[in-house]
C-alpha cells in the first residue's frame, strides 16, 4: 500500500463514527462470500439422504429377523401324517444308504450282489430279510464260518469273515433298514430301541457268531419279518 492510499485509509477510518462502523459490519455479516454460498444446504442434504436409507434398512431387516424377535415363531408344518411319516423314512433310508456306502460296500458292493465265492449277496437275501435279530447280531459281533445264502456257500475261506461294525444303535438302526428295503428287498424298520435291547442281550458274547448256529437260529423257516 502506497503512502498516499495509506493515508486515505486512515483519513477515511477516522471520519467514520462508531454508528456507521456498526453498520457497515453487520452488513458484512449478511452478505456471504462467494466461496461459501451453499455449504451450510449440502450437509443437511446428506443429513436427510442417509436418514432415508437408515429408514429403508431399518424395515428390511425388521421383515428378515421377524421384526426383531428373540424368538421368531415357527412356520406350521402343514404335511399331513402320512408325508412326515414318508419324510421321516427316507431320511432314514438316506442315512442308511450313506453309512452302507462307507461300512459295507468294499464287501458286499452298492449293488448288493455281493462278490462272487467271497461275500455274499444282500440283495434278494434271506439273512436279510429274516428276524431282524439277525442281521443286526452279525453287526455287533461279526460272523464266521460257512453260510448258505441263496443256495450257494459262503465264508468257505478265512478272508470271508465278517468282523463286528463299531458303529452305534442308531447307525445299526437306519442301515439295516436300509438293506431291508433296498435292492427289491422288502421288509420291517429296524428301530433304535430294537437295536438297544439286542446290543444288551449280546453283550456276553464275545467272539463273532458262528454261521451255522445262527442259520440254524433263523432260518429254518426262513421266517420273514
Amino acid at each position: 500500500m502506497t503512502e498516499k492510499n495509506k493515508q486515505d485509509s486512515s483519513l477515511n477510518h477516522s471520519s467514520m463514527s462508531d454508528e456507521d462502523m456498526v453498520k457497515i459490519h453487520c452488513k458484512l455479516g449478511r452478505e456471504k462470500h462467494e466461496p461459501t454460498k451453499g455449504f451450510l444446504i449440502a450437509p443437511l442434504i446428506f443429513v436427510f439422504v442417509f436418514g432415508c436409507l437408515i429408514f429403508v434398512c431399518s424395515i428390511q431387516l425388521a421383515h428378515s429377523t421377524n421384526s426383531f424377535q428373540l424368538h421368531p415363531p415357527e412356520i406350521a408344518d402343514v404335511r399331513t401324517e402320512e408325508e412326515i411319516e414318508r419324510d421321516r423314512f427316507d431320511k432314514k433310508l438316506a442315512s442308511g444308504k450313506k453309512i452302507f456306502g462307507l461300512r459295507c460296500a468294499s464287501c458286499h458292493q452298492n449293488s448288493g450282489l455281493g462278490i462272487e465265492n467271497q461275500f455274499p449277496p444282500l440283495a434278494g437275501s434271506e439273512w436279510v430279510v429274516a428276524n431282524p435279530e439277525l442281521i443286526t447280531k452279525i453287526i455287533l459281533k461279526g460272523l464266521q464260518g460257512e453260510i448258505n445264502v441263496m443256495g450257494k456257500k459262503y465264508g468257505t475261506t478265512p478272508g470271508a469273515n465278517m468282523v463286528a461294525v463299531p458303529i452305534n444303535n442308531k447307525e445299526i438302526a437306519n442301515v439295516t433298514t436300509y438293506v431291508r428295503n433296498a435292492w427289491g428287498n422288502s421288509a420291517s424298520e429296524v428301530t433304535e430301541e430294537q437295536v438297544a435291547k439286542i446290543r444288551k442281550d449280546t453283550s456276553d458274547q464275545k467272539d463273532q457268531w458262528i454261521g451255522i448256529e445262527l442259520e440254524a437260529e433263523y432260518l429254518t423257516d426262513s421266517t420273514v419279518n
